[in-house]
């Protein structure tokens, strides 16, 4: 079964590190429901995933071919700048080892998810299988709140009080709606590529529409509304870049529910645009009126912007990562990073014909738009926002542009 999914090319040592990678990567994707202890879910990804990562780098030589394209010299370029203003800039935050562990996670990552690209099939297997446990998990949220706890389906019971976990011994507890949000939005897209698959029977359509039913509904009483655009925009490039009968089909399908949603809470949707973005305008305001200072070299890696609202409620982040990181590494740092992300782009858009690309890019998207308002952090212990953002990234790293 193993060498059928990994494929003959690959013996021994790299059978095991791969498969290894595989259950290192479910992990990573699914611990963060499956763990209620942040420290177990740490100790099993080093195990699991870190490790074996770097013997397959070594094993292949540092994987030469991973880096010589240009979305991942761009990446080195930024994590480069990263260590650098770590380690000479005065306003950066903790040490330089502590920043050069980071960055090595992160490349280690990266190259792991590169590497389960090369084998679709393993790759597709643990994507169904994060798959299942990030609908199941759901489907019990949404049954403990209904059924359990007898909570009304009503949009006063909800706005203010949003779902962020199960409730039940701290199993899939995501911390905050914002992101619970983003994370069970990942998998919408994750069950909608594989719907769009040409080999769907009919069963198994189903189970995946139950799944997008769940997950969208979970995704939906987190009341993100940064969440719900993000999976909007990533779902409508999943259906685009597929161009086919059945995307087409299901973007129809969806244009049609979302009149219907509109139509429907037409007065919540009003009271939605009374509340606005949370006062983020505020604090983009004072990222502008401060730019001034930082623009050019920035303020350090891992920088604090510090925003007090008028009522005295503190933040000690721009509320928007393209914001943040400016602030934080200056106009290089940021010109840098958003040339890797038009290089992903680019590529993504080069193999549009790969099943893989266009899940990629589907999650790319989601990730970008989110980054706008709801993200803020990417260089960060292992998190949700690594699957939303790095996840995508190392799928496109490690695909080969089909031969015209």
């Amino acid at each position: 079964m193993l060498r059928r999914l990994i494929g003959w090319e690959v013996a021994g040592l790299g059978k095991v590190l791969i498969f290894l990678l595989a259950l290192g990567v479910f992990i990573q994707l699914s611990g963060l429901l499956l763990n209620n202890d942040g420290s177990r879910y740490a100790t099993q990804l080093y195990l699991a995933l870190f490790l074996p990562a770097l013997l397959l780098l070594l094993r292949e030589r540092m994987m030469p071919a991973l880096w010589r394209q240009a979305p991942a010299v761009l990446l080195l370029l930024l994590l480069g700048w990263v260590l650098l203003y770590a380690g000479v800039h005065p306003g950066s935050d903790k040490d330089f080892w502590r920043w050069l562990k980071l960055v090595l996670l992160l490349i280690f990552y990266v190259a792991a998810v590169a590497s389960l690209a090369h084998h679709e099939r393993l790759l597709r297997v643990v994507l169904v299988m994060a798959l299942i446990v990030a609908a199941l998990f759901a489907w019990l949220t949404l049954y403990y709140q209904f059924v359990v706890i007898d909570r009304p389906l009503s949009y006063e019971a909800f706005r203010w009080v949003r779902l962020w976990e199960l409730g039940w011994r701290g199993f899939g507890d995501l911390k905050h709606p914002i992101i619970a949000g983003l994370y069970y939005s990942i998998f919408v897209i994750v069950a909608t590529w594989l719907l769009l698959r040409p080999d769907m029977g009919l069963w198994r359509s189903l189970l995946l529409m139950a799944a997008i039913a769940g997950l969208t509904f979970y995704v939906l009483l987190t009341f993100s509304r940064g969440s719900w655009f993000s999976l909007g925009a990533g779902g409508l490039a999943l259906l685009l870049i597929t161009s086919s009968r059945k995307s087409y089909t299901l973007l129809g399908m969806g244009a049609a529910l979302l009149c219907l949603a509109v139509y429907w809470f037409w007065p919540e949707l009003q009271n939605e645009q009374k509340v606005g973005v949370n006062g983020r305008e505020l604090i983009w305001g004072d990222w502008l009126a401060r730019l001034s200072e930082f623009w050019l070299m920035g303020r350090g890696a891992g920088a604090d912007f510090e925003f007090t609202f008028p009522a005295g409620q503190s933040f000690i982040h721009a509320h928007s990562l393209y914001l943040q990181l400016w602030y934080e590494y200056g106009v290089a740092g940021i010109g840098l990073f958003l040339a890797f992300l038009l290089s992903l782009l680019f590529k993504a858009w080069q193999c549009r014909a790969l099943p893989l690309a266009q899940l990629a890019m589907g999650l790319l998207v989601l990730a970008m738009v989110a980054m706008i308002s709801d993200v803020y952090a990417i260089f960060h212990r292992p998190s949700p926002y690594w699957a939303l953002f790095w996840f995508p990234v190392g799928i496109l790293l490690g695909l080969k542009r089909p031969v015209t």
